[in-house]
């Protein structure tokens, strides 16, 4: 019998509100330097012409955080210390070598609510990209958080992409516990360069999540499930992206 997710576990005892809410916000204090195991595991379905295709994908890795203080919130540095990758098709299991990104910097600002402009990446083998887009992979990598307190039983809205939800608080050792659950809707195109063209992809993507927060240390770790669709110009093709990710955060020492 397969051991519960440790997440699940704490959602299961909740406490009642007590004192006044607070906003959570990504600082020095939550993450002056922190380390977090990150699983993913995905499905792709795609269809181009009459070809039809299934194929799965995962990663695993430890990702180290370093902040430093910035104006709109905090300068980031992150490198992944730990990093596997696979992806299996029709053709079999392919496990491209992850040395040439370990220890490579992403960098960029993070502001308090959880919006990231990226300045810098790391090199991505081409091997590394044709499974994930790992240039972007900072700008979601943190959940969103609201930028006002909402006590237990709230919510609040940028009223239209983003919702957050904060649930009963749960309980633990160290101390209670916040939950937030969220829901975020985004559309966008993007032009991919194939040959002597580019193709313009139009992308809609649904993420859905569970963060756990403590006061004063920040996250403790958070689970999402992320829906995506790409339609190629002109009828070309159809991709359907399915993701679950899950992450906690490890000891506060990074290396």
């Amino acid at each position: 019998m397969q051991a519960p997710h440790p997440l699940l576990l704490l959602s299961l005892v909740v406490l009642p509100a007590t004192g006044r809410a607070q906003a959570p916000g990504y600082d020095l204090t939550t993450l002056a330097c922190s380390r977090f195991a990150e699983s993913v595991f995905g499905r792709v379905e795609s269809r181009f012409g009459t070809v039809r295709r299934t194929e799965t994908l995962g990663r695993e890795g430890v990702l180290s955080v370093v902040a430093s203080p910035d104006s709109d919130g905090v300068t980031i540095e992150a490198w992944f210390d730990t990093l596997s990758v696979f992806r299996e098709g029709p053709e079999g299991r392919d496990t491209p070598d992850t040395d040439g990104m370990l220890g490579g910097r992403y960098g960029g600002v993070l502001d308090p609510q959880g919006s990231y402009l990226a300045v810098t990446a790391p090199f991505i083998p081409a091997a590394m990209r044709d499974i994930f887009d790992f240039a972007r992979l900072p700008l979601h990598f943190f959940p969103p958080l609201p930028p006002r307190p909402i006590a237990p039983g709230g919510e609040w809205s940028d009223g239209g992409e983003l919702t957050i939800w904060r649930l009963a608080d749960s309980a633990e050792a160290a101390g209670a516990v916040q939950r937030y659950r969220w829901i975020r809707r985004e559309r966008w195109d993007e032009g991919i360069v194939v040959a002597d063209s580019t193709i313009v992809v139009h992308r809609s993507e649904r993420e859905e999540g569970l963060l756990l927060w403590r006061g004063g240390e920040g996250p403790l770790g958070w689970e999402s499930d992320i829906a995506a669709t790409l339609e190629f110009s002109g009828g070309e093709g159809r991709s359907e992206v399915t993701q679950e990710v899950r992450v906690r955060r490890l000891s506060r020492d990074c290396r």
